[in-house]
């Protein structure tokens, strides 16, 4: 019997501090019963920034996916981005995907999201937006995306020092995401002394 394939991406899992501090602010703005009408929300403990969807994988390839994208990143400095904001996706007046930003500045966010795409053997995906889907608009043509909630969104660091492959699992309700492995970063470049 051959195994289904999987349906996997690699993300960078949000920091329990962030998660929590956001998951409040996420809690407000559902609580606006015109708001939370109009989308599906997110379970908090799946949020994450997406680096690369591989979309159907054959569970006996994880191994060597795994292998591949940990040499290919191992020598990586990790590094700090800042996340804050709220946007939606193709845009805010009309927007199917709810969405916390990542600030990527200094493109290290990218460059590490194209060296585990051409790691895990995709094409160049284009351009990358650093974000945290936080909900899909029920309409397929996209709904007015919702202001923040009174005290804004939480603005905050996050630590990129490992990536995770995860496997989806679609069904009733949110989506579910398991941890299949882990990719770590090197350690952070030393900064010299003045």
């Amino acid at each position: 019997m051959i195994d289904r394939p999987w349906r996997c991406f690699w993300a960078v899992p949000l920091p329990d501090n962030l998660r929590a501090s956001l998951a409040v602010a996420v809690a407000e703005m559902r609580a606006d019963p015109l708001v939370d009408a109009g989308w599906r929300w997110a379970d908090p403990d799946g949020w994450h920034v997406t680096l690369a969807f591989l979309g159907a994988v054959a569970p006996n390839s994880v191994p060597a996916l795994l292998a591949s994208v940990s040499a290919e990143v191992r020598d990586e400095p990790a590094f700090t981005v800042d996340g804050g904001g709220l946007g939606g996706f193709p845009s805010g007046r009309r927007a199917r995907v709810l969405w916390y930003g990542i600030s990527d500045e200094d493109g290290l966010l990218r460059g590490l999201a194209a060296r585990v795409a051409r790691a895990s053997g995709l094409p160049d995906g284009g351009p990358f937006r650093g974000h945290v889907s936080l909900a899909r608009s029920r309409d397929r043509n996209g709904a007015h995306a919702p202001a923040p909630p009174p005290g804004g969104l939480p603005i905050a660091s996050m630590d990129v020092r490992d990536i995770t492959l995860y496997r989806s699992h679609l069904g009733q309700g949110p989506a579910r995401y398991e941890a299949l492995g882990t990719a770590l970063l090197a350690a952070p470049a030393p900064v010299p002394a003045r």
